[in-house]
């Protein structure tokens, strides 16, 4: 079969030759066909370009998102760790006060009698008692509960004393408003403000011994008042200056300041 031809003549303006192309109509068949798979090809690029950036462009909220997700992560394995913390002082405390709160000082008394505190200070102060073993076993006992030695409130030591750093005293932290126990018997010299101690209480135990009691919530005592060693002289509280709920309890020997956590038998 004869190819068919298409000529294209060009007439320059002012000239007398005349220009002609002569093609033969497979050209334009080729071309065509080029010119559909050009358009493919480009079409087929141009997706996978604007894919390539839809990805590109996920991929950096992607890092920030998992960058979220990594610190709420760390975040709740903080918050787990402080829960399980809990949960092991809520037991002790349980087995302390035998699974129930008890607002009745003579019966808490009784029960930290029964359950003495589970702790061992690194050190343990020696008390002179100006001829204990000469005493009849009333008047040694009645010596003893002056001596200031449980420990005031049911919670964590969250500052120690320090002496050089001026901390006079221990932190206890606990829940506010549990409850806050004479450590030993005594006359309340002091009940109430007392600047950034906020809410004191301060007990003379006539022995030498006084002890403080500050940031309370509450107090349930007053001044010149008889407490006997585990009567509640208040609550846990955060008044003055604070950075949460905790006892500051402090003691002195003679003026002196002492360690409490060298004074804690139960």
């Amino acid at each position: 079969m004869k190819s068919k031809y298409f000529t294209i003549q060009i007439i320059p303006e002012g000239a007398n030759e005349i220009k002609k192309y002569r093609f033969s109509t497979r050209w334009f068949v080729v071309l065509k066909v080029f010119l559909v798979v050009f358009i493919l090809v480009s079409g087929f690029f141009i997706f996978n370009l604007a894919k390539m950036n839809h990805i590109i462009a996920n991929y950096e909220k992607m890092k920030v998102t998992n960058a979220q997700l990594i610190k709420k992560d760390n975040n709740y394995e903080e918050m787990f760790s402080r829960l399980d913390s809990l949960w092991v002082l809520e037991d002790r405390i349980q087995n302390i006060f035998q699974t129930f709160i008890e607002n009745d000082s003579n019966t808490i008394k009784s029960i930290i009698d029964k359950n003495k505190f589970a702790h061992t200070p690194s050190e343990k102060i020696e008390i002179n008692y100006d001829g204990l073993y000469h005493w009849i076993p009333m008047e040694e006992k009645i010596k003893l509960e002056h001596i200031p030695s449980i420990i005031p409130a049911v919670g964590i030591v969250s500052k120690k004393f320090t002496e050089e750093g001026g901390h006079d005293g221990t932190d206890i932290a606990a829940p506010a408003g549990n409850p806050v126990f004479a450590a030993g018997s005594g006359i309340v010299e002091f009940a109430g403000k007392k600047g950034n101690l906020g809410n004191t209480v301060i007990i003379d135990h006539k022995n030498g011994y006084k002890t403080s009691y500050s940031h309370m919530n509450t107090i349930q005592t007053h001044k010149n008042q008889t407490v006997n060693k585990g009567d509640i002289i208040g609550s846990v509280g955060s008044t003055g200056s604070t950075t949460g709920p905790h006892l500051h309890y402090s003691i002195t020997h003679n003026g002196k300041p002492e360690d409490p956590e060298t004074f804690f038998n139960y």
